[in-house]
């Protein structure tokens, strides 16, 4: 029979919440940047790929 550890399943919904609020703020953050034109939304790695950092 398949059991599933509940704590694994927790551990993994916070990790993609986590992820899911990265990329949020990042987006949020382009967004704002592009409406008012500013050309260092493209050097900034941060918005480029959010994935990657972290802000724990």
């Amino acid at each position: 029979m398949i059991s599933a550890r509940t704590e694994a399943i927790a551990a993994l919904a916070a990790r993609l919440a986590r992820r899911v609020r990265s990329i949020a703020a990042a987006r949020a953050e382009n967004d704002r940047r592009e409406r008012r034109r500013d050309p260092s939304r493209w050097r900034d790695a941060r918005l480029l790929w959010p994935e990657h950092f972290r802000e724990d």
